[in-house]
């Protein structure tokens, strides 16, 4: 290998090779760690005091917090559906009841969630395949029996476990591209965001999705530094775990082809080729010895039937979804990509007093600003700002590694109709915590650090203002939250057993909620959609996705009254004196009442 120069780290010489030609490297057999990887590993290794200390503190408030929120927070609109499908998986050995997202993050849940002893049903839902009806009969079934809160919480054990292997894996990325500093500063980050607390304690895809998007972002780095067949093979074997978590992860296994035939193609093509290959096939091979081991006897000939049409239904609407659904996975994965397909259309959204159907180019960017602390948002934006400085050597292994994974994942975001939540952009910006705590980590003025610091207590303000309620938690001047945002954003279901306690002192009232299967409005209460709004007086207790998007033509009279107040932030109360005024209202709901009223007025 031609050597460039050498450098004497303590008392260790380290050879730098150039980075950029990759010329003279024996591909074909282990390759030594490139200089810039090789020289940042030796002072990145050291975790100092301060930082260390730091990084526990985010580590133990994100448990308490999180487990305080898993055990009190009700079950929210996707968990129930996921948990019961995943039982169902683990116990019966068949697939028949995941027709959506792939199984892996579901049968993690349900694993603890067995030791609850559930009651995993067995009728006529489940003989025909009906998903959602069995998610009825599980929460009933279960809910009956005094199990579900106990299925729950031990579900909601893995999302949080998962979270933290985010944190870790910030951490490793930081570390291996700049410096433990900047990847302990990284991960507190990560753990001190109140979205990620707030989604890191509900049993659903997210983030096991951004688990193993930081997973094939390491791997990718570790290939960049290091080429050889084990490293791609070990890519490969992350792939098929992001493939098993959610099916949009083919863009990132695409993704993870290109960079390893591009590292070595200058070098020797046919080397190129055969790493490329065995990514390919590795990831290819996991999903099918996975869902083979999970489900061994595969379909039955009934779901196989109901597959193929679903199938064929998929393949018509795009070439994409075509070439997708022609590579040959197992029967059972195939059927739940081409369900998304079929299921992916326009959905209703809102996001700063602005209502519409489908997708905004400007909805992800606007609602990052809104859910993230200033802190981290400022951190962010430096670091993105920030990469151009970054020495020729580096920027190279950080474009792959950090950049490219989260360009491709937030581009198949963009790409698709729905406008639910910051949640599907979680894995980009997981991969900008890295970037950021680079920034954090690089203070050395006096300025410099006093920034560092406002960052810190921006930070413990958000955790600390976010309380129980993390995910209805938005940044100012976004406040108060349901005149900003939505849907997973705001209001996701977790806040409706605080709303039966609620009805139990206020008999009668109206409401209306974001409801998941098997579950039915609390009692003494009535639904206010289609009822006679002429007949509609006293309390509403209202869900204010409904309110601005799910049911915003129905309720857009409603927007037009003042508030009283909320239910942990995602549930809006009234009280109306007489029949309200029907006009339409508009489309940002209005402030609240002022201090000490007693009845709702119009605005």
């Amino acid at each position: 290998m031609a050597l460039t120069r050498t450098r004497v780290v303590g008392r260790r010489t380290s050879a730098v090779d150039d980075e950029a030609s990759g010329v003279g490297r024996d591909y074909g057999a282990k390759a030594p760690v490139s200089t810039t990887a090789a020289v940042d590993a030796q002072h990145a290794t050291r975790l100092k005091a301060i930082p260390a200390v730091l990084l526990v503190l985010a580590v133990m408030t994100y448990l308490v917090s999180g487990l305080w929120q898993a055990a009190h927070d009700s079950p929210t609109v996707d968990e129930v559906v996921d948990i019961s499908s995943g039982t169902a998986t683990l116990v019966h050995h068949d697939l028949r009841m995941n027709p959506e997202h792939a199984f892996l993050p579901k049968i993690a849940s349900a694993l603890p969630a067995l030791l609850a002893h559930p009651v995993v049903p067995h009728g006529d839902s489940w003989q025909s395949g009906d998903w959602f009806g069995y998610a009825d009969d599980f929460v009933r079934a279960n809910r009956a029996a005094g199990t579900l809160d106990r299925v729950l919480f031990l579900a909601r054990l893995v999302p949080l476990a998962e979270g933290l292997g985010c944190a870790w894996l910030i951490f490793l990325l930081g570390r291996r591209l700049f410096r433990a500093t900047a990847g302990a500063a990284g991960a507190a980050l990560w753990l001190s965001t109140p979205v990620v607390v707030g989604l890191s304690h509900f049993a659903g895809v997210d983030i096991a999705f951004t688990l193993a998007t930081l997973a094939v972002a390491y791997r990718v780095l570790l290939f960049v530094d290091e080429p050889g067949g084990s490293n791609a093979a070990v890519l490969g074997g992350c792939c098929a775990a992001a493939l098993l978590t959610r099916h949009s992860a083919f863009s990132l296994w695409a993704y993870a082809v290109v960079v390893v035939v591009a590292v070595v193609w200058r070098s020797d093509r046919r080397v190129a080729l055969r790493y490329g290959a065995m990514v390919v096939l590795v990831g290819f091979a996991g999903v099918w010895i996975a869902t083979r081991a999970i489900a061994p006897a595969g379909p039955s000939p009934e779901f196989a039937a109901r597959s193929s049409d679903l199938i064929a239904e998929a393949s018509a609407r795009s070439v994409f979804a075509r070439a997708a659904l022609a590579v040959p996975l197992p029967t059972e994965y195939r059927a739940g990509l081409a369900y998304l397909v079929v299921t992916s259309v326009d959905r209703p959204a809102y996001l700063f007093g602005h209502a519409w159907n489908g997708s905004r180019v400007w909805y992800f960017p606007g609602v990052v600003v809104a859910k993230l602390p200033l802190g981290a948002l400022v951190s962010m934006a430096m670091a993105s700002l920030g990469l151009v400085r970054v020495r020729q050597g580096k920027r190279r292994r950080v474009m792959l590694a950090v950049v490219g994974p989260a360009l491709v994942s937030f581009a198949f975001v963009v790409a698709q109709p729905l406008n639910l939540g910051v949640r599907y952009v979680m894995p980009s910006l997981a991969l900008l915590f890295v970037g950021a705590g680079a920034v954090v980590a690089r203070a050395v003025s006096r300025p410099q650090r006093a920034l560092v610091a406002a960052v810190g207590c921006a930070q413990a303000a958000a955790m600390l203002g976010a309380g129980a309620h993390a995910l209805a938690w938005t940044a100012p001047p976004f406040r108060p939250a349901y005149r900003a945002v939505s849907d997973s954003n705001l209001d996701y279901g977790q806040d409706n057993g605080r709303v039966e306690a609620w009805a139990r002192e206020h008999p009668q009232a109206w409401v209306t909620l974001l409801r998941p299967r098997g579950y039915d409005l609390p009692a003494g209460t009535r639904e206010l959609r289609g009822a006679d709004v002429s007949q509609v007086r006293g309390w509403i207790a209202v869900s204010a996705t409904r309110l601005t998007a799910l049911d915003r033509e129905q309720l857009s009279w409603l927007r037009a009254y003042c508030p009283l107040g909320d239910v942990g932030g995602s549930v809006l109360l009234y009280r109306l004196a007489s029949a309200p005024d029907m006009a339409p209202g508009p489309v940002m709901p209005v402030k609240r009442c002022a201090a000490g009223a007693d009845f709702s007025t119009r605005a």
